[in-house]
């Protein structure tokens, strides 16, 4: 078999693991105003409520370049898929029931295995976008945001049909474990990872915590994804409290993931134009615009302009980070590892830092902690420059 055709399913295998994951992850955060009344939770217990999901990640995630290398991609992205789709599964009547404990918990079943795909989707993705000839990275994140929308627009049709939660976590958990497990079988077998393994050798995640470059780029990734995962958890929420129904809330969380599954698709030749440090500079600038344009939104009327301009901003930040953490393949799965180990302490603290904040002013206002770390990243963001 060429390399071309090798390319392909392994582009495939890598893009329906960030399609699928963010599948799961919109399902849930589109249904959030729901979730809270059927749980019957204020604002704070929300956010922490919310925090479960990437908290069970963290976990998972302080395992997964050990897995990935032991077992190899397509066993691990099995195995991932099985156990965050039955979470789901269960997710649903522990949430109609109002079981808060109970749904704690599935929480925390889907989201460690989904940790674990962020990794290996990741670490697939770079693996793929080195061996193909053009930029292929920016349009495998691209495959994430297609599944956050369609997670929305199918979390507002099931809204406006009066379908359970119960139901729809059914449909989606059974969907995305199938076809994930289906089409990573083209992911590369163990073997050749193992290989990959060995030239890490002597290079562990520890110690790119220690490097200067990789702690600026890990600040910028903490960023971009803090402002990401505000949206996907409080967007719904903030904009059902100003007098949105359910369903609309849900669909101007689709106009956000519309704006960045567009930017990550045509994503490479922009990159391709004006060079990393500058796209990643752009992103944040542009993200910070849209953020003051959504929170002011309550005096403007703007809150869609405000999210479209935030989804562009956003689109690119995080996927530039990856790849400035892949300049050394040497070195590339530890300080991957530790990236999106990030990932997951920022998702972490988003819920019950902006829940807190926003129990106290209004959700609106707790946005500004999430605009302060992307203008702390404009700062920062010559330092995603190529390192090699």
């Amino acid at each position: 078999m060429s390399k071309a055709q090798k390319i392909g399913p392994w582009f495939a295998a890598a893009a329906v693991a960030f399609f699928n994951r963010a599948l799961v992850m919109s399902s849930w955060t589109s249904r959030g105003p729901e979730v809270q009344e059927a749980l019957h939770i204020n604002t704070v217990q929300m956010g922490l409520l919310s925090m479960l999901y990437p908290a069970g990640g963290l976990v998972g995630v302080l395992f997964a370049s050990w897995f990935v290398q032991r077992f190899g991609s397509r066993i691990v992205n099995a195995g991932n898929f099985a156990i965050a789709g039955l979470g789901l599964v269960l997710l649903g009547p522990a949430v109609d029931s109002g079981n808060f404990a109970l749904s704690a918990m599935c929480l925390v079943m889907v989201g460690l295995p989904m940790a674990l795909t962020d990794y290996l989707g990741n670490f697939e993705g770079a693996r793929v976008d080195k061996a193909s000839k053009r930029s292929l990275f920016p349009a495998i994140h691209g495959a994430f945001g297609v599944g956050m929308l369609l997670g929305a627009a199918v979390a507002s049709w099931l809204i406006d049909h009066s379908v359970s939660i119960t139901v729809s976590f059914l449909w989606i958990g059974a969907f995305a474990a199938v076809t994930s497990i289906l089409v990573g079988l083209a992911f590369p077998r163990r073997e050749k990872l193992v290989e990959t393994a060995k030239t890490t050798t002597g290079f562990s995640t520890l110690k790119a915590w220690g490097e200067k470059r990789s702690l600026l780029l890990a600040v910028i990734g903490f960023s971009f994804i803090m402002a990401e995962v505000g949206a996907g958890i409080w967007v719904p929420l903030a904009l059902k409290a100003n007098g949105y129904t359910g369903a609309e809330a849900a669909a101007a969380f689709g106009v956000f993931w519309i704006a960045i599954t567009i930017t990550r698709l045509i994503g490479g030749y922009l990159v391709d134009l004006i060079g990393r440090f500058r796209t990643v500079l752009f992103s944040a600038i542009t993200t910070a615009v849209g953020m003051v344009v959504f929170i002011t939104s309550q005096a403007t009327g703007l809150p869609h302009l405000g999210l479209v301009l935030w989804g562009l901003g956003i689109a690119l930040g995080f996927p530039m980070v990856v790849a400035s953490m892949g300049d050394d393949q040497a070195k590339a799965a530890a300080r991957v590892n530790m990236i999106i180990t990030v990932v997951y302490i920022s998702s972490i603290s988003v819920g019950p830092a902006l829940g807190a904040l926003g129990q106290v002013t209004s959700i609106y206002v707790a946005f500004a902690i999430p605009l302060t770390m992307i203008l702390i990243s404009a700062a920062l963001s010559k330092v995603t420059k190529p390192a090699v």
